[in-house]
C-alpha cells in the first residue's frame, strides 16, 4: 500500500488544535489522551502523551489524578466559567439598537451623530444606567455599527476665480 501524507499539514494541524480548543473538544482530546495511555501503559506515559496531545506532562498527569480522585471521566469534562453579568440585558440591547438606526434627536439627544458620548447618554436617559464612553463604543460595535465621523467637504467655489486663482492657469501666461 502506497505511504499517504497529508497536503499543507501545518494548515491542518492548526484547524484541528482550533477545533479542539472549543470545550466538548477539549473533553474528546482528554479522553483520547487517557485512552492512548490504558491501551499501551507500557510504551506510553504521560510525557510521551504530552508530546503527541501538544500539552504538558503536568496536564497528562492532572487528567489522571482527576479520574483516579473521582473514578470517573466526567471529572474531565470543563465546568461552566462564569463571568460578569452584561449591564445591559438584551432586551435593552435591541432597543438600543433601534435607536442607533434613526437620528439622536428622534431619541431625546441633542447631537448630529452616534458615537460613544451620545450612547452613553441614552443609556443613562432611558435604561438608567451608567456606561462609560470606551464600554459604548465597544457595544455600538457589537451591535454591528461602525464609528464613523463625517468628514466636510469644501464647497463648491466659483470655476472662474478658481481658474484665476491657479497660477498655471491661462491668464497668468
Amino acid at each position: 500500500m502506497q505511504k499517504l501524507t497529508i497536503e499543507n499539514p501545518e494548515v491542518i494541524k492548526a484547524q484541528i488544535r482550533k477545533h479542539l480548543k472549543c470545550s466538548e473538544g477539549r473533553y474528546v482530546h482528554r479522553l483520547h489522551g487517557i485512552l492512548l495511555l490504558l491501551e499501551n501503559p507500557d510504551r506510553y506515559n504521560c510525557d510521551h502523551v504530552a508530546t503527541l496531545f501538544n500539552n504538558s506532562p503536568r496536564s497528562i498527569s492532572n487528567w489522571v489524578h482527576k479520574i483516579n480522585s473521582t473514578g470517573s471521566i466526567v471529572a474531565l469534562i470543563d465546568k461552566p466559567k462564569t463571568g460578569r453579568n452584561p449591564t445591559l440585558t438584551h432586551e435593552e440591547e435591541i432597543q438600543l439598537k433601534e435607536a442607533i438606526c434613526v437620528h439622536p434627536s428622534e431619541s431625546g439627544i441633542e447631537a448630529n451623530l452616534w458615537d460613544g458620548k451620545t450612547v452613553s447618554l441614552f443609556i443613562v436617559n432611558t435604561f438608567n444606567k451608567e456606561l462609560k464612553v470606551r464600554q459604548c463604543q465597544r457595544i455600538i460595535k457589537k451591535l454591528g455599527f461602525t464609528l464613523q465621523k463625517p468628514r466636510t467637504v469644501p464647497a463648491a467655489g466659483d470655476p472662474e476665480a478658481k481658474e484665476a486663482f491657479k497660477k498655471t492657469a491661462e491668464t497668468s501666461k
